[in-house]
Protein backbone atom coordinates (compact mmCIF):
# COMPACT_ATOMS: atom_id res chain seq x y z
CA UNK A 1 0.00 0.00 0.00
CA UNK A 2 1.43 3.35 -1.07
CA UNK A 3 1.16 6.25 1.37
CA UNK A 4 0.33 9.66 -0.11
CA UNK A 5 3.11 12.13 0.58
CA UNK A 6 3.63 15.87 0.53
CA UNK A 7 7.00 17.23 -0.52
CA UNK A 8 8.30 20.34 1.23
CA UNK A 9 11.51 22.24 0.66
CA UNK A 10 13.53 22.78 3.82
CA UNK A 11 16.63 24.57 5.04
CA UNK A 12 18.59 22.76 7.76
CA UNK A 13 21.56 24.09 9.66
CA UNK A 14 24.11 21.70 11.15
CA UNK A 15 27.55 22.59 12.48
CA UNK A 16 29.49 24.41 9.72
CA UNK A 17 26.95 23.50 7.01
CA UNK A 18 23.56 24.39 5.60
CA UNK A 19 21.50 21.72 3.86
CA UNK A 20 18.73 22.58 1.42
CA UNK A 21 16.49 19.93 -0.08
CA UNK A 22 13.12 18.21 0.00
CA UNK A 23 11.55 16.24 2.83
CA UNK A 24 8.62 13.95 2.06
CA UNK A 25 5.92 13.99 4.74
CA UNK A 26 2.78 11.87 4.96
CA UNK A 27 -0.02 13.80 3.26
CA UNK A 28 -1.41 16.36 5.70
CA UNK A 29 1.52 15.78 8.08
CA UNK A 30 3.50 18.54 9.79
CA UNK A 31 7.27 18.88 9.82
CA UNK A 32 7.36 19.17 13.63
CA UNK A 33 5.38 15.95 14.07
CA UNK A 34 7.65 14.15 11.61
CA UNK A 35 10.77 15.29 13.46
CA UNK A 36 9.33 14.27 16.84
CA UNK A 37 9.00 10.59 15.88
CA UNK A 38 11.40 8.79 18.22
CA UNK A 39 11.79 5.82 15.87
CA UNK A 40 13.20 8.12 13.18
CA UNK A 41 16.89 8.73 13.89
CA UNK A 42 17.58 9.93 10.33
CA UNK A 43 15.72 12.25 7.99
CA UNK A 44 15.74 11.34 4.29
CA UNK A 45 16.32 14.40 2.10
CA UNK A 46 16.10 14.40 -1.70
CA UNK A 47 17.69 16.85 -4.15
CA UNK A 48 20.07 17.87 -1.36
CA UNK A 49 22.59 20.66 -1.59
CA UNK A 50 25.13 21.18 1.19
CA UNK A 51 26.75 24.59 1.65
CA UNK A 52 29.69 25.60 3.81
CA UNK A 53 28.83 28.06 6.62
CA UNK A 54 29.93 30.77 7.09
CA UNK A 55 29.78 31.69 3.44
CA UNK A 56 27.75 30.16 0.68
CA UNK A 57 30.13 27.68 -1.01
CA UNK A 58 28.34 24.62 -2.43
CA UNK A 59 30.29 21.56 -1.27
CA UNK A 60 27.88 18.71 -2.20
CA UNK A 61 24.94 18.28 -4.53
CA UNK A 62 23.35 14.83 -4.25
CA UNK A 63 20.02 13.22 -5.06
CA UNK A 64 19.64 11.57 -1.63
CA UNK A 65 20.99 12.38 1.83
CA UNK A 66 20.13 10.72 5.13
CA UNK A 67 20.70 13.25 7.92
CA UNK A 68 21.03 12.27 11.59
CA UNK A 69 18.53 14.35 13.61
CA UNK A 70 20.99 14.68 16.51
CA UNK A 71 23.11 17.10 14.47
CA UNK A 72 20.33 19.52 13.51
CA UNK A 73 20.73 22.97 15.03
CA UNK A 74 17.58 24.28 13.37
CA UNK A 75 15.29 23.47 10.45
CA UNK A 76 12.57 25.41 8.68
CA UNK A 77 10.49 25.27 5.51
CA UNK A 78 12.10 27.19 2.66
CA UNK A 79 10.17 30.20 1.44
CA UNK A 80 10.75 31.52 -2.05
Amino acid sequence: MKVEQTEIEVVIFVQNSRVEGKVHLPSGGRLTDYLALAERKFIPITDAKVYLVPGNELIYSISFLSLNKDFILYIFPKTN
